[in-house]
């Protein structure tokens, strides 16, 4: 690894792996777009998609080179486009996502953990990449916490008689714990950054 590569950061590397290529394709802002604005505008993007691998960047790279705006499709993407087209190559981590900590460390996140709903309320975050905004969306996932509440006591209770269960439940007790401990972790981080 040279010297320059281990230096790069990860602005750098979005430059290198999707931007500056781009650029060299002929995409450019549109008339009346100042250089300071134009680069603020790459640097928010780059720092929005540091999170995805280098593979990713080079399917986003693929995937963009055709979606510019105007009639010759020559000018730079909005924001919410590349962040749209990483969403689909590689999701951001619930971790990195803001506000999540800080939900996850509201009074709505202490009331998860009283009612035993953290892993559902996370599991929902993951699919909608926000938090429950109504109460049909509440219903839901008090509902989904209670069967998942009921199956784990079940399961538990076979292991601690000492009976077996199936790979399947293992597997979901597994990702279920998983889940629970990645809940818990961003509760703590809230109260840490609280305090």
């Amino acid at each position: 690894m040279s010297e320059e590569q281990k230096t790069e950061t990860k602005r750098d590397r979005v430059r290198r792996l999707l931007l500056t290529p781009l650029a060299e394709m002929g995409f450019r802002w549109k008339r009346g777009t100042t250089d300071e604005d134009g680069r603020k505008r790459l640097d928010r993007v780059a720092d929005d998609l540091a999170y995805l691998t280098d593979q990713n960047l080079d399917r986003l790279f693929l995937a963009l080179q055709d979606k510019g705006e105007g009639s010759a499709r020559c000018f730079w993407p909005e924001h919410a486009t590349f962040v749209a087209y990483a969403q689909l190559a590689q999701p951001r981590p619930l971790s990195e996502m803001p506000g999540i900590a800080s939900w996850f460390g509201s009074e709505a996140g202490r009331r998860a953990e009283e009612e035993g709903k953290l892993v559902a309320e996370l599991r929902f975050w993951t699919v909608k990449r926000r938090p429950p905004m109504n109460d049909a969306e509440r219903r839901r996932i008090a509902e989904r916490a209670a069967e998942m509440r009921d199956r784990v006591a079940r399961l538990c209770d076979k292991l601690d008689r000492g009976w077996s269960i199936l790979p399947a439940d293992a597997e979901w007790l597994a990702a279920y714990r998983r889940d629970e401990a990645a809940a818990q972790a961003l509760r703590l981080e809230a109260k840490k950054g609280a305090a």
